[in-house]
């Protein structure tokens, strides 16, 4: 019979073992999916957590495959693949494979990370713990370590400077996070999760604790994102702060502006009232601050006009649209909880 959110995490605080539900996107990823779901299991078994795993299909092109032996699990209670009808993209995936999960209740936390390998299921039973530690916090693993190429690193941390400065908050973890049952109903009626679920996370001030975590590697493969993808992808992590972002950029405008007719000002003041101006100087000074005071006022224009429009436009709550978006859902495996495999 499955535990209500009360009875689960009152199990959980007095140490009885922990039944999560895992969501993990993938597209056209299967090799990585099926090494993913025998690690899972591996770790489990050795830390008496039970797995329900939500294999959410991003559209692929390739037909799913799974090349393990399912009956052989010993701690997976469950797989199902749920297909989605286009490429939605990875974070919209997450946010439809987390209002699935809250559809079938009876999970103590969902689990979000992805198939490739570099979420590693050696890191769970730390999340579990710091969870078990901190009722009622969401736990994220902030990466210590990301290995990869010095120039995407240096873009990476620029970009983070960049999302510190428009936005004011600080973006230090990703999607492999832990997210307690209780808090998993308000989530999925945040619009912002539809974008980016670490952004919506930071937005909406849940409770977090950030636990440091290497980044692992890629089971097989490469990486799907490419330039275009890694950028929308930042985009998309600002977008959840795009009212923030817009003021900000407003009050950026009035001080540039400001400056611009301090400056044009003081041009004028040292062409009528001293002898220090160089001929055609002080034409090619005001010039140029005229430039730049009209394009403050564009930019003034066009973040008060975003900021008027955004408040009129239709959101996508992911617990009330995601199953628009759901072409077919398949269970692959079904096993009661404590059942044995043969």
């Amino acid at each position: 019979m499955p535990m209500n959110e009360s009875q689960s995490s009152e199990g959980l605080r007095q140490g009885g073992a922990w039944h999560l539900a895992v969501v993990t996107p993938v597209f056209n990823d299967w090799a990585s999916l099926s090494r993913l779901i025998a690690d899972l299991d591996d770790v489990s078994t050795a830390s008496a957590t039970e797995f329900s795993i939500f294999v959410i299909d991003d559209g692929s092109s390739e037909p799913p495959s799974i090349d393990l032996s399912l009956d052989r699990l010993r701690r997976v209670r469950g797989v199902e693949i749920i297909t989605l009808a286009c490429n939605m993209g990875h974070q919209r995936a997450i946010a439809i494979g987390l209002v699935e999960a809250h559809r079938r209740k009876g999970f103590d936390a969902v689990l979000v990370m992805d198939a490739d390998g570099e979420d590693r299921p050696s890191d769970v039973p730390r999340l579990v713990e710091e969870a078990r530690q901190h009722p009622g916090h969401i736990v994220c693993a902030r990466r210590r370590r990301r290995p990869g190429l010095y120039a995407f690193v240096a873009w990476y941390a620029c970009y983070k400077l960049l999302f510190r400065l428009l936005t004011g908050r600080r973006l230090d973890f990703g999607n492999f996070c832990l997210i307690p049952s209780e808090r998993l109903g308000a989530l999925i009626s945040d619009p912002s999760i539809w974008n980016h679920l670490a952004s919506a996370l930071g937005r909406a001030r849940n409770p977090l604790l950030r636990v440091p975590i290497d980044r692992g590697s890629r089971y097989a493969g490469v990486s799907k994102m490419n330039f275009v993808s890694l950028v929308m992808h930042g985009l998309s992590a600002m977008a959840v702060y795009s009212d923030v972002v817009m003021v900000r950029l407003l009050l950026g405008a009035v001080a540039v502006s400001i400056l611009t007719i301090a400056g044009l000002c003081g041009v004028v003041f040292v062409k009528l009232f001293t002898a220090l101006a160089i001929p055609g100087w002080a034409t090619s000074a005001a010039g140029i601050l005229v430039i730049v005071l009209v394009q403050a006022l564009m930019l003034f224009t066009i973040a008060a006009f975003n900021i008027m429009s955004a408040r009129s436009l239709t959101v996508v709550i992911p617990r009330l649209d995601a199953a628009k978006f759901i072409l077919s859902r398949r269970v692959v495996l079904s096993r009661a909880l404590g059942e044995a495999a043969e």
